[in-house]
């Protein structure tokens, strides 16, 4: 009798814990709302008594400067508005492109370094170490003066089969031309694209209600990479603009700029040494009868680390590994000492034209937290999905 009143009160005592939980954490939001609601008012204040008071309508009135690169069309004629989304896209394009890479790199890194070869861990050590233990802007202006040292100048481009030419102005790259009746079907393209990376964390996250959902996922994904390109170049008269050199530079095509590699290769080889850390711990996380395990199945070293070792890895990877990706997000600013237009670099120009330091930062601030969240939550989805599920 005692065991069955045990069992009947303790959904009673469940419920009451969860919802003081949920209390504390309702409260504490309370309290940081309370305070930013302070220091706003003190902040109003003090401006005002100096007869400054906070306006955001100088967003609509024209920059008048340019943004040395740009994914979107812009010109300095735009609004400061304009100039700051041009300066996100810009942010974003390159977090996404560095987290690629330092994903891969980090990934290579945590395998060598539990690797049973003396030199090949001893040389992934000497890696991380030096890394971790170098300032980043440093690595960054290193790259960027060898890039613009050391590769040709733009009439010596190196060639790639005639398709693509490397030179100290940038990497020349073939592009997907799209008339300019097409705009917003290559908007829903990239959208569908973009979604792609969701949909599957959503999936995931009800994979053991959904039997058999594994493959008919990767299928679906395979079918609509193939099918989306196919889309655009065959029904919407898209062609493949190749870039050639004419009188003294390039024409055609698209341009990856001196700046931008020099980022991408920093910010890569940066963060995929804290990465590899990262993984390292996750891979010695896992039980050593487990890859044991796979060499009794018969499976080799490549099929063990990618089917047995890694998905039991990543329940411990995936949380450190959120805090290195929102670095690397803010690390992007740095690219304001190689000329990048990121969001950081589009604000202090206005900052400098506008004299609106308090607006533009607490809008910069508002933007990099937005992402922050929104990546940290993306990763917790994923997360939850591939933790171990009590029955």
């Amino acid at each position: 009798m005692e065991g069955s009143a045990g069992k009947v009160g303790m959904p009673r005592f469940t419920h009451s814990l969860a919802f003081r939980r949920a209390a504390l954490q309702a409260s504490a939001a309370a309290a940081l709302l309370l305070f930013g609601w302070f220091l706003l008012q003190n902040l109003s204040a003090n401006l005002n008594s100096e007869g400054i008071a906070i306006d955001f309508g100088f967003l609509s009135q024209e920059s008048g400067f340019d943004v040395n690169e740009s994914l979107l069309p812009y010109t300095a004629s735009d609004s400061y508005g304009d100039a700051l989304v041009v300066g996100l896209v810009n942010t974003l394009h390159l977090t996404v492109v560095c987290i690629v890479l330092s994903t891969v790199i980090g990934l290579a890194i945590g395998f060598a370094r539990r690797s049973g070869h003396w030199l090949l861990s001893r040389s992934a050590l000497v890696y991380v170490e030096t890394m971790r233990n170098l300032p980043k802007l440093l690595i960054l202006l290193a790259v960027y003066v060898l890039l613009v040292r050391e590769l040709p100048m733009v009439r010596d481009a190196w060639s790639f089969y005639d398709l693509a030419y490397l030179s100290n102005r940038g990497f020349q790259v073939p592009v997907l031309s799209l008339p300019r009746s097409a705009p917003d079907a290559a908007y829903a393209v990239l959208a569908a694209l973009l979604a792609l990376p969701l949909l599957l964390v959503m999936l995931a996250r009800f994979y053991p209600a959904l039997p058999g959902v594994g493959l008919s996922v990767r299928l679906t994904v395979m079918a609509a990479v193939c099918a989306l390109p196919a889309f655009v170049i065959g029904y919407m008269d898209a062609s493949i603009e190749v870039p050639r050199f004419e009188g003294f530079n390039f024409v055609g095509g698209a341009t990856v700029s001196v700046p931008f590699m020099a980022l991408t290769i920093a910010l890569s080889i940066y963060h995929g040494g804290q990465i590899g850390e990262v993984v390292r711990g996750g891979i010695q996380s896992v039980p050593d009868g487990q890859t044991e395990a796979g060499y009794s199945l018969g499976l080799r070293w490549p099929q063990i680390a990618w089917l047995i070792v890694l998905p039991q890895a990543l329940r411990t990877i995936i949380p450190p590994l959120t805090n290195q990706y929102l670095n690397l997000m803010k690390n992007t600013s740095i690219g304001l000492a190689v000329g990048y237009s990121d969001l950081v670099s589009v604000m202090n120009t206005s900052v400098n034209q506008t004299f609106r330091p308090v607006e533009l930062m607490l809008l910069t601030m508002a933007i990099y937290l937005a992402i922050g969240l929104s990546v940290s939550a993306l990763l917790n989805l994923y997360n939850r999905a591939v933790q171990f599920k009590e029955n």
